[in-house]
């Protein structure tokens, strides 16, 4: 048996048979061969997404190669000014005490400040989510009035527009302020993230789900400084980020010299935002860029001066810094004009072109040990060029020819000894239909044919079963449907493949796949709950297009379970599948029919939760008794990311634990009303707020006969 997968004795040298070929066909067909990789390497280059991980990790060391071989560029910065809500500022007399949602006092006087000496104006990278007005003690507003200069000030500049109040997807500030304002005066604070969660580009405006271009803090920004601009700013600084002329919310707050703040202030935007450790952080492209020490001061030394102290942004968390540095540095970018000149696609295309050329000639004529090192010396090279690139203003996106140099390699000397392989061919032929692409790979290598049985391994398994497929398939022919089901699938699938999972089979309208077998995967726990995520936005993408068109959609039900399993070749001997069974798989089997009755996309198993908390913002939403188990099981949905996350959904999920450990307690009508509170506001716990508010006043009409464990049935609903 092993014997009959060996390699042939001529594969023990490769590089002689290589030899001989060449010998016989001469280089011709290396050149033909090569310029067949090369148009391939074109086309792919072609379809690569510009915002791509590898493109985006070559922007990050190219800028910081530029900085480190030519030096530092100081951001010039005149246009824009960064006012920062530090820890010295939020610590000083005048402030400690005071929490943020009352700080519109402070804002109303950093705004007279501004505008009193020239400013373009003021825009605040905050929430203002919380009007003083709502607070009550009794049938009295203690702070009624509280809010209102600020708000005379926002309808006084409502014209100009010099007044900008962040906002959100998620959060709007309060009806007061909006009203006041005026749609005009708001400005999105959120950056879409790039390739690695870094951001890299920073549009003016971005689309919401109503299909409407919403303005950013960029945009607004722009628009206050004269600038017209649609397309997204390119963040390539000269130097880091955290270099834009900034000054702490004390310093501004206390400084009476109005020369000062006239030299400070005049013809600036300035932004304002949190930049305490963990609020806001972001990494940008300056990530890798060393960072040069502060000056202990900026007062000018007389008794009347103003003392200015450089606020440190960075703290522990070394590659990032706070979000509104990031608006304010796309804003300077523009308006100082550092921001480089973005070279032609054309340029990237033909560069990718050539280094696959030279990489898959390289492949024909060298061994593979050697192929490593020129590959590094062609990627050298490729870095060199966009560096010198660089420092004279121009950036060339070369991710296509970082990736061709490797893969036309590998490529080439594929097809090389593909030439003379023809053993394998015959194994891929004869298997390849029906065992997966890493199998047959893995029997490729270890010559032998796979065999009955399996092993234990710690895996995690996703059960994706499409919702409203059976009421769909009543109402359509079926050869329509199959097309519409296919289509999901294969989507689904592709998501999974993409994330290191293995589709494992399709249940009719369900795709169930594992993580950590039949490959190893590192944290494959992290990978499938980002792969379910993946999936929910791909089903929405699919449904959106065929509603647009009036056709039949689906919505997507995720269960998620971590644990131990027995993976391998289960069958018979003329016929066999490699899959995962144990209570692992049952138990994502029964987490699969959870969504629709939480209101979510995902509910995942306590082994999932633990592996990924440190990763994603959970909510445990309740111990619940699935079919053919005796006890509860403790299920969770993520929120969202934790890099993504916001106070308020760390106090919201707060809110939902409390109201949760009262339903144990079976004090279900306060658990109900907290329950019934949180369905009310908007955010992504509102479903399963509502079905536990629901379960919670089920149960307090009625009297238990049992004695009460504070798990909820799944068989009750």
């Amino acid at each position: 048996m092993g014997r009959g997968f060996s390699t042939s004795a001529g594969m023990d040298n490769p590089q002689a048979l290589g030899s001989d070929f060449f010998r016989r066909r001469g280089w011709l067909r290396r050149i033909v061969i090569s310029l067949l990789v090369a148009c391939l390497a074109l086309a792919a280059a072609v379809a690569l997404p510009r915002d791509n991980v590898i493109e985006g990790w070559q922007t990050d060391i190219v800028s910081a190669l530029r900085v480190a071989i030519f030096g530092t560029k100081p951001l010039a910065s005149e246009h824009v000014l960064i006012v920062t809500m530090d820890a010295r500022s939020l610590d000083s007399p005048e402030l400690i005490g005071r929490p943020r949602a009352l700080f519109t006092p402070v804002y109303e006087a950093i705004a007279q400040k501004a505008f009193a000496h020239d400013a373009r104006g003021l825009l605040l990278d905050v929430i203002l989510a919380y009007d003083a007005r709502g607070l009550k003690i009794g049938e009295t507003s203690p702070l009624k009035g509280y809010d209102t200069p600020f708000l005379k000030l926002l309808r006084a500049e409502r014209k100009t527009g010099r007044m900008v109040l962040g906002w959100s997807a998620d959060l709007l500030p309060a009806r007061r302020f909006l009203q006041v304002g005026g749609k005009d005066a708001l400005g999105l604070t959120v950056i879409p993230l790039g390739a690695g969660n870094v951001i890299r580009d920073v549009p003016p405006s971005v689309q919401d789900l109503s299909g409407e271009m919403q303005p950013t803090l960029l945009g607004r920004a722009l628009t206050l400084l004269g600038q017209e601009r649609t397309e997204p700013v390119k963040l390539i600084p000269p130097g880091p980020i955290d270099g834009l002329s900034s000054v702490a919310l004390i310093d501004l707050l206390r400084c009476e010299n109005s020369n000062e703040l006239q030299t400070l202030l005049e013809g600036r935007v300035i932004f304002l935002g949190g930049t305490l450790p963990g609020e806001d952080r972001v990494k940008t492209t300056d990530r890798l860029m060393p960072r040069a020490d502060l000056p202990e001061t900026t007062n000018a030394g007389d008794s009347a001066a103003c003392e200015f102290i450089p606020p440190d942004v960075r703290g522990a968390q070394e590659q990032s810094i706070p979000g509104v540095y990031a608006h304010g540095a796309a804003a300077d970018a523009v308006a100082s004009g550092w921001m480089p000149e973005i070279a032609p696609d054309w340029m990237s295309y033909l560069a990718a072109t050539v280094a696959a050329f030279v990489a898959a000639m390289a492949a024909m004529m060298i061994r593979p040990p050697l192929g490593g090192a020129f590959m590094g010396l062609m990627i050298l090279l490729v870095l060199a060029v966009a560096v010198v690139a660089l420092e004279g203003g121009v950036w060339v996106p070369l991710s296509g020819a970082t990736l061709a140099t490797p893969a036309a390699f590998v490529l080439a000397w594929g097809v090389r000894l593909r030439l003379v392989d023809r053993r394998e061919i015959a194994i891929r032929r004869d298997f390849g239909r029906y065992l997966s692409p890493i199998l047959v790979q893995q029997m490729i290598e270890a010559g032998y044919r796979p065999e009955l049985g399996g092993q234990e391994r710690n895996v995690t398994v996703i059960f994706a079963d499409l919702s409203g497929f059976t009421t769909t398939s009543e109402t359509m022919e079926s050869a329509e449907l199959t097309v519409i089901l296919n289509r999901y699938l294969d989507r689904i699938a592709g998501v999974v493949r993409d994330n290191q999972g293995y589709v494992d089979k399709f249940i009719g309208d369900a795709v169930m796949a594992i993580w950590n077998a039949p490959a190893e995967v590192p944290e494959h726990e992290l990978a499938a709950v980002r792969a379910a995520h993946l999936i929910e936005a791909a089903v929405a993408e699919l449904a959106r297009a065929d509603c647009a068109e009036g056709k039949h959609a689906f919505e997507i039900k995720i269960g998620i379970s971590s644990g131990p399993a027995t993976v391998g070749n289960i069958g018979a001997q003329d016929r066999m599948n490699y899959t995962v069974v144990g209570e692992t798989v049952n138990l994502a089997s029964r987490f699969e029919s959870l969504p629709s009755l939480f209101r979510v996309p995902i509910i995942m198993g306590p082994g999932t939760a633990k592996a990924v908390a440190d990763h994603y913002c959970l909510l445990p939403v309740v111990s619940i008794r699935v079919k053919g188990k005796s006890k509860g099981v403790q299920i969770f949905t993520p929120l969202c990311k934790v890099q993504d996350s916001r106070p308020e959904t760390t106090a919201l999920i707060g809110e939902y634990a409390t109201a949760l450990r009262a339903f144990e307690d079976a004090d279900f009508i306060t658990a109900a009303e907290i329950w019934q509170d949180l369905s009310d506001r908007n955010w992504r716990g509102a479903g399963p707020a509502q079905t536990m508010a629901e379960e919670a006043s089920a149960l307090a009409r009625r009297s238990l006969v049992e004695p009460w464990d504070g798990t909820m049935e799944a068989e009750s609903r």
